[in-house]
């Protein structure tokens, strides 16, 4: 009896080895580099980034595989040079529309993160655990990156502006399946 339960699951994988059916997974990390620095500033609150995760050999070499999104962040340092607190949001437009004004934005796109406030003359480190409290519609860049991985992520922030964004990063780990 102890020879048929040992015999059994190898035979069963000798079936899938010898009909060329591998499994393997994974998981694997997409990074999209935002430009460095990203202005948010006075007279354009609302500034938006070109999002291709196409562009990503990690992403694309893996996207036919792609299973779950096991993670999300959005990260980077955030300067307010501004004198006042400033509140930064995020959004994003699936269509992947650039310059739109923030209405276009709100009814084409949905809230994705925030706000994060800066109070005035500093910096804040958005890491990856600060990230994952700021997400409002984690389901949007899901979407996103389960579907044609291009969309446009929108920073959008409030009243009078002088906001820096550097080492910002959309990073998306992805679990894989063949």
């Amino acid at each position: 009896m102890r020879t048929l339960r040992i015999l059994l699951p190898l035979l069963v994988l000798a079936g899938f080895v010898t009909s060329g059916c591998v499994l393997t997974s994974g998981q694997f990390v997409a990074t999209f580099e935002l430009p460095t620095p990203l202005d948010v500033t006075s007279g354009t609150t609302l500034t938006s980034v070109d999002v291709d995760l196409n562009t990503i050999k990690e992403y694309k070499d893996h996207k036919d595989e792609l299973k779950r999104v096991e993670d999300l962040a959005l990260i980077g340092d955030f300067t307010n040079n501004s004198t006042s607190s400033l509140t930064l949001d995020a959004w994003i437009v699936p269509s992947g529309t650039l310059n739109l004004t923030p209405s276009q934005v709100q009814a084409n796109g949905f809230h994705l993160w925030g706000p994060l406030t800066v109070a005035g003359h500093s910096t804040v480190n958005v890491d990856w655990n600060r990230s994952s409290t700021l997400f409002t519609n984690r389901q949007a860049l899901v979407d996103e990156v389960k579907g044609d991985g291009h969309f446009a992520l929108y920073l959008q922030a409030n009243g009078a502006v002088n906001c820096r964004v550097t080492n910002g990063n959309v990073i998306v780990v992805i679990g894989a399946a063949q």
